[in-house]
């Protein structure tokens, strides 16, 4: 049966006792070694998690300063030869020469 009123002092006691327990099953090897692997696993997912952001943005300035040139003179060609061809004149051809 639960109780419906429990005194303050009783209820310190209840939670002492808990805290006694929880510390001495921290302190076991079992309980140890689980907290020395959970601080290794957070550590790693840190390292991977900063490791990512960092080539992320080098993933970024490479694209601008790289890609998106590119880009736009990919574009322009393809305005140029749209206009041409507005106009009424082929694009001229290039003949590759055969080796």
């Amino acid at each position: 049966r639960i109780p419906i009123y429990v005194s303050p002092l009783r209820c310190h006691k209840m939670l002492a006792a808990v805290q006694s327990r929880l510390s001495a099953a921290l302190e076991t090897r079992r309980a140890k070694k689980a907290r020395r692997i959970g601080f290794h696993v957070v550590r790693g997912a840190k390292k991977f998690i900063f490791g990512t952001g960092n080539a992320a943005w080098v993933v970024g300035t490479t694209m601008l300063v790289m890609v998106m040139p590119l880009a736009f003179e990919i574009e322009r060609e393809a305005q140029l030869v749209e206009w041409e061809n507005a106009q009424g004149g082929a694009a001229p051809q290039v003949i590759m020469p055969k080796m």
